[in-house]
């Protein structure tokens, strides 16, 4: 299943070579000494594009929950300041690991907690080595004021060590920013300008409703007012957009990443039917491990799919439409369609294998509906990024993503003896 305008569905074969897809075509030969993967009753589609997700508070998990105290903003805030760079590492190479077992293979490392160039090496070392591909958004310290201009000397002290050849052409450069609805218009006017002045995309968390109880719009017109929309603008959580708010984000281009089940949990419905109604580019997102999630990426489609029709009562949203929004919506999202999101000769090789004996894909039918309606990530048995193998028969390859696993409950509790001791945390 392509995901692609001009490739049809259908059986073929994929010859990839130097982690590009080379052809496609049914009865290729061979080459001498190339690895055959047979895929025989197979389902390939292209490997999943997350287009939001704070890699660094993964190791949260499991702190945060429902007792008093223990909601995701206050673990956050007690606990943020004592990652070390360490655990910066481990935190984004245990999601990463996560990713690849559902089948994610590109990630928008969205951080809004950068404390420094030692956890910037972390972040993107770990995104390195982990064979993924995605997009590093340098952003704020958490809980940074509302008046502390961001440290953009740190953003291009890190866009001038990662030059690209380091980056191995995998992973580029963005930029997290607050928003004027978080600081003041002047700093977040000055703050566009930075980063339109280094021309690197812009993302955006649209929390207004989480301040101003009781609004219902997002206040995405008053951005448009002050020239803050556009293509280069990414806004996630838009749950509350207005008819206005979605006027104006159709209107310049704006993309939207809807993370569909922390929203539900504690912000409300996304509004996809409205915005591909509208037609908005609209992508999916995990957001963070810490809360009510993980990253099977068919559960977040299913549930988001069943809201939406009881939402609504109508049937824009589809089963295919909904694979576009984690495949080649997501990467228009992040500018990199021409790249990855979808199985066409000179893309890179980003592939899921799905087994069609699994017993939630049987007894088989439309492909997009099977794998939507009732999916899951036990069926993918091969995970394929820029051409390398990350998982192979169910199992991760990687030692190091095995390690990430392993050690990630004894890290979390490290991480929350030193808030204890600092007197932080005392949950």
């Amino acid at each position: 299943m392509s995901l692609d305008p001009d490739v049809p569905d259908g059986t073929t074969d994929i010859l990839i070579r130097d982690g590009i897809i080379e052809k496609l075509g049914q009865g290729l030969a061979l080459p001498d000494g190339v690895e055959q993967i047979d895929g025989t009753g197979n389902l390939v589609v292209p490997g999943f594009v997350d287009t939001h997700w704070h890699l660094w508070n993964s190791l949260l998990r499991g702190t945060v929950g429902d007792g008093p105290g223990r909601d995701y903003f206050s673990v956050k805030r007690g606990l943020a300041p004592h990652l070390n760079d360490d655990d910066f590492y481990w935190s984004a190479r245990f999601a990463l690991a996560e990713a690849v077992q559902n089948g994610i293979t590109t990630v928008h490392n969205w951080d809004h907690n950068v404390r420094g160039a030692g956890d910037i090496d972390a972040n993107i070392q770990a995104h390195l080595d982990s064979g993924l591909r995605g997009r590093f958004s340098y952003g704020p310290r958490d809980s940074s004021g509302a008046d502390e201009v961001m440290d953009f000397d740190g953003l291009d002290d890190a866009i001038n060590r990662w030059t690209s050849d380091r980056l191995d052409g995998r992973i580029h450069f963005g930029v997290a920013l607050r928003g004027p609805y978080r600081t003041s218009t002047e700093l977040a006017a000055r703050e566009w300008s930075c980063a339109r002045e280094r021309n690197v995309p812009i993302t955006m968390h649209c929390d207004r409703c989480m301040r101003e109880p009781g609004c219902q719009s997002c206040g995405l017109t008053r951005l448009d007012r002050e020239g803050l929309l556009g293509p280069d603008v990414q806004v996630v959580h838009a749950v509350h957009a207005s008819a206005e708010d979605i006027e104006a984000i159709a209107r310049t281009g704006t993309r939207i990443s809807v993370s569909p089940l922390s929203e539900m949990r504690t912000m409300g419905f996304p509004v996809v039917t409205e915005f591909l109604e509208a037609g908005v580019l609209t992508s999916l997102s995990v957001d963070t491990l810490a809360m009510p999630a993980n990253a099977d990426v068919l559960s977040s489609l299913r549930a988001l799919l069943s809201v939406e029709h009881a939402r609504t009562k109508r049937a824009t949203l589809t089963p295919r439409i909904a694979l576009e929004m984690a495949t080649i919506r997501a990467a228009k999202d992040l500018g990199i369609d021409g790249i990855t999101g979808s199985i066409r000769q000179g893309k890179r090789a980003d592939l899921i294998v799905f087994d069609r004996s699994s017993t939630s894909l049987l007894p088989t039918g439309d492909p997009a509906e099977s794998l939507v309606y009732h999916g899951t990530s036990a069926a993918i048995r091969t995970v394929i990024s820029d051409g390398r193998v990350l998982l192979r028969d169910g199992e991760l390859v990687q030692q190091t993503a095995r390690q990430a696993i392993d050690t990630a409950t004894e890290r979390r509790d490290a991480l929350v003896q030193r808030a204890m001791a600092a007197g932080t945390w005392d949950k």
